[in-house]
């Protein structure tokens, strides 16, 4: 986002994000692979909790205090719409012919356009997640940005509606939601709302509390990065043995916002080197271009092992609990898997670039330059006339 909206960065959570993208990617790719059998790996869709903990604590952050101040909840949306529609447009345009070519035509790919095309998707109307399977979580914040512009204005900048989804959400997610925390199309709303709503009260924690913003002496700070690094890799890797466990993550996550919030140690110097804040500026598009990067990447080793004659593909359940699926065997050696899974990062990676500077930036520029327009129009109009 803009200087010009003075918006208040942490570089080192948006690394952090950036990483979480890249984690997730290696979750969906679906490869026999070294990397596709570390529990980390297997676990990973757990880290999409930390972009909904991360989003609410920015948000709260930058725009609670503005909208509560008259900023406009119609120009907050029309913002987040900005940073969020453009790329997820073209992503949908993308996709709809590869479920076209996967499916046909027929309801269900309209349906699944129209959804889409209004951001439903992630709100419990559709049966599965079609075209994009990433966008349900953009849905889901994007309801989440609307509500809070709602509450903020309403009620005001106030801690308690946000104690409902976090007290509502795990039970939810733990009781009702078939797949337990890797509720998508479904309970996504009620996943996105449960850390959404946990990073608005890190951010209320952070300024009722000095402390949480107060800097220690160096070496504690690092000690205190390290330790819940450690804790998210440890906490993820072994979520997947309880229900409750994977409902507790966001708990985790924000432990880790309100730490590295204060970029005071070492591991936030890591974090912040120019190619780690690239990763965090090209967190959105990697996670919405890596199903994509899968989807081709998956037609053309179908090709190959049609023309080949050759078994590319096998029965597999990467993920405990889960219905086998066919999941990409390169020549069945995980050696080779490692290498396909991270060539097809970086080719994700490389193709952010190209989006991020094509899609996202001119979007998001577009829109702000829209709203400030039509807020300059606004205060002229409200100024008293003169005759002359």
């Amino acid at each position: 986002m803009a200087s010009a909206e003075n918006i208040i960065r942490y570089h080192a959570l948006d690394s952090w994000r950036g990483i979480c993208a890249c984690m997730v990617a290696l979750f969906h790719f679906d490869v026999i692979s070294h990397l596709s059998f570390m529990p980390l790996t297997r676990h990973a869709y757990l880290f999409v909790d930390f972009f909904f903990v991360l989003s609410g604590f920015v948000i709260a952050s930058n725009y609670r205090a503005r909208l509560a101040e008259g900023f406009g909840a119609g120009r907050f949306i029309a913002l987040r719409l900005g940073r969020i529609y453009p790329l997820h447009l073209v992503t949908l345009l993308l996709f709809i012919p590869i479920d076209a070519a996967k499916d046909g035509i027929g309801p269900s790919l309209l349906q699944a356009v129209v959804t889409n095309v209004l951001l439903l998707q992630g709100l419990g109307v559709n049966p599965q997640n079609w075209l994009n399977f990433a966008s349900w979580s953009i849905s889901a914040e994007f309801a989440a940005y609307v509500i809070f512009a709602a509450v903020v204005n309403r009620i005001g900048p106030t801690i308690w509606p946000w104690l409902l989804p976090i007290v509502a959400g795990p039970i939810v997610l733990a009781t009702i939601s078939p797949d337990g925390m890797n509720a998508t199309y479904d309970y996504g709303l009620v996943r996105c709302l449960y850390g959404f709503a946990l990073g608005v009260v890190c951010f209320d924690l952070r300024e009722c509390f000095p402390v949480l913003r107060r800097r220690l002496a160096p070496s504690v700070e690092t000690w205190l990065e390290a330790v819940s690094f450690m804790l998210v890799v440890f906490y993820v890797s072994v979520a997947g043995s309880s229900v409750i466990l994977q409902v507790a993550s966001p708990l985790v996550f924000s432990l880790v916002v309100l730490v590295f919030a204060r970029e005071a140690g070492a591991v936030s110097r890591l974090l912040t080197v120019p190619s780690m804040l690239l990763i965090g500026t090209l967190t959105y598009s990697i996670y919405m271009l890596h199903p994509l990067v899968r989807a081709v990447v998956r037609a053309i080793l179908m090709v190959i092992e049609r023309l080949g004659h050759t078994e590319l593909f096998v029965s597999y359940a990467l993920s405990a609990g889960h219905e086998p699926t066919k999941v990409v065997s390169v020549s069945g050696s995980l050696w080779l898997g490692d290498l396909l899974q991270i060539a097809m990062l970086l080719l994700t990676v490389l193709l952010s670039v190209a989006t991020y500077r094509f899609v996202e930036e001119p979007g998001r520029n577009w829109v702000r330059r829209l709203t400030d327009r039509r807020k300059a129009g606004a205060v002229r109009s409200a100024q008293p006339a003169f005759d002359t």
